[in-house]
């Protein structure tokens, strides 16, 4: 399967259920009958987790129906909703930016299934400031009242980055009604984050850009910045999505950031204040102009990648933009060095921590580790997450 290198059978089935992509879209939820062949199946599924636990309660990822919109996708979909008693099929929305899986099939809402509205926000635990707020915001009040939404979350693949954006995700449980005033939450939010006992100007102007620029949109899941890409990437997913076609001139959106970055310089310059020094003052400052220098570096590396390509090459060109783009990967190498949030040392020491002496964490995998040594395991995890993100030996 998928953690050995492989390839789950299923995905190699052309004729699966419900990937055949029929035509015809959902018009009338009425008219949507079950697939009897899906309802067996699925009926059988929780009969197994029944046995085990009469109260089970099956958590089905809604990432595996991502994209269905189809008459008989909806039908494979409900025999699934309808194979447990009422409240024991709960679906995990996993939309990707948090604008609600439920609105599949023509608004659905999952056809009366219970469900958690969640963002998925992040794929391979990438860094870079994102996640568009106003549309969290919505979350759980834009369903309809006969959808059976019964909580709120987040489900990222790594969680160790924009902790504004999970904290707001969450408190959604407990709000009565969308935040009127999203950016005056945000500058409040800073000023308690490091401290403050009365509000820090440049601190509040440094927040309230940031809920207008990096905050205010959702570019893409993954980092296609010239950081970790040569060359980045040019679309949504890229840093370069920030600047003009002429790979210069950079959009008001960054310009923002940047402002914002300056601002946090400028606060920490003017003040000997403890709070300046504290680990969220320190990583929001270092991540604020990491996110500067990541965008930087998509143009750069798009650039040095057009010199390297030409069917006759530049020394010059060559030089001019091998040698700047290699300046900003340094830059940012030395900023993020600054704070322990972004070292590897403290990351791999934290996993070998989880270790509980017991040396049973053998893997085919991990074949030079024949003791079982859990430290080394949990360790190999660790790097694994922060370089080839998938767990398989062809890497």
């Amino acid at each position: 399967g998928y953690f050995d290198g492989g390839v789950a059978p299923w995905m190699n089935n052309p004729a699966r259920v419900g990937r055949s992509k029929p035509k015809q879209s959902v018009r009338r939820l009425d008219k949507v009958q079950r697939d009897e062949m899906a309802y067996e199946r699925a009926t059988s599924a929780y009969q197994g987790l029944n046995r085990t636990d009469p109260d089970a309660v099956w958590s089905y990822q809604g990432w595996q129906i991502i994209g269905w919109e189809s008459e008989a996708e909806a039908a494979t979909f409900k025999g699934f909703a309808e194979s447990t008693p009422l409240g024991n099929f709960v679906v995990i929305d996993m939309s990707t930016h948090g604008e609600g899986q439920w609105t599949q099939f023509n608004s659905s809402a999952f056809f009366g299934a219970n469900f958690v509205w969640t963002s998925l926000h992040n794929f391979g635990g990438t860094d870079g400031l994102k996640g568009n707020l106003g549309m969290i915001n919505r979350i759980p009040f834009d369903a309809p009242a006969s959808a059976n939404s019964i909580g709120v979350g987040a489900t990222p693949e790594g969680i160790d980055q924009n902790p504004i954006y999970y904290e707001y995700i969450f408190e959604q449980a407990f709000r009565n009604e969308p935040l009127a005033d999203i950016p005056s939450m945000v500058v409040d939010r800073g000023q308690r984050r490091y401290g403050f006992t009365s509000e820090n100007r440049d601190v509040a102007d440094a927040w309230r850009l940031l809920a207008e620029s990096a905050y205010s949109v959702d570019l893409g899941v993954q980092d296609g910045s010239g950081l970790t890409h040569l060359p980045g990437q040019s679309g949504p997913e890229g840093g370069s999505a920030w600047f003009e076609e002429d790979r210069y001139t950079p959009k008001p959106v960054l310009c923002k950031i940047y402002r914002a970055w300056g601002n946090l310089i400028h606060a920490a310059e003017s003040s000997m204040s403890p709070a300046f020094q504290t680990e969220p003052y320190v990583y929001d400052l270092v991540n604020t102009g990491r996110e500067i220098l990541a965008n930087i570096a998509t143009p750069a590396s798009l650039n040095f990648s057009d010199a390297y390509s030409r069917q006759t090459l530049s020394k010059d060109e060559l030089a001019r933009t091998g040698s700047f783009y290699v300046d900003i990967l340094n830059d940012a190498d030395t900023l993020v060095g600054t704070d322990r949030a972004f070292l590897l040392g403290p990351w791999i020491e934290m996993a070998r921590r989880l270790d509980s002496g017991e040396n049973d964490c053998t893997s085919p995998i991990l074949m030079d580790n024949p003791s079982g040594d859990c430290r080394r395991f949990l360790e190999w995890n660790a790097r694994t997450q922060v370089t080839t993100w998938m767990p398989v030996a062809k890497f």
